[in-house]
């Protein structure tokens, strides 16, 4: 619902927590073919390289791919920070896009994480805001068993 200024109702038909909910989906799974690593903090170093290789082997072109390895590394920090100190990764090929996906036990509360402007006072939150700004498309599932956000980038 909308309301004004004064608190007077202006609309039943506003309800951004349904449109939410209806697009928060649990994605499709990975393939079985796509290549994963388990990380945590110490392994940050390793899911740049493993990001590169995987990406390279695909076939991914110099500039996308330091954009997803940038791109995976930021959100790899983040489920190190905030997603319960550990996470997966997972790339793969898909429908002309090399995949990059990042899961964890975390659970994101802001449904609009990565799609609002950040403040330039504010201490953090540009990270998946930097992700949407890099890669050709961030799909993202969140909800009490974790979560789970994929990178596309066009090979």
């Amino acid at each position: 619902m909308i309301i004004d200024g004064s608190g007077e109702r202006r609309s039943a038909a506003y309800a951004p927590d349904e449109v939410v909910r209806a697009y928060n989906r649990p994605l499709p799974e990975p393939p079985g073919s796509a290549a994963a690593l388990r990380f945590d903090l110490d392994a940050l170093p390793d899911v740049r390289a493993f990001t590169r290789r995987g990406a390279l082997a695909l076939g991914l072109a110099p500039r996308p791919l330091g954009d997803l390895e940038i791109a995976v590394n930021e959100l790899a920090a983040n489920s190190c920070l905030h997603g319960g100190g550990a996470g997966t990764l997972r790339v793969w090929a898909e429908d002309g896009h090399a995949v990059a996906e990042v899961s964890d036990a975390g659970t994101i509360a802001d449904p609009l994480v990565g799609r609002s402007p950040v403040g330039l006072g504010s201490n953090g939150g540009r990270g998946i805001l930097m992700v949407n700004q890099l890669a050709d498309l961030v799909r993202l599932h969140t909800g009490p068993d974790g979560t789970v956000i994929r990178v596309y980038m066009r090979l």
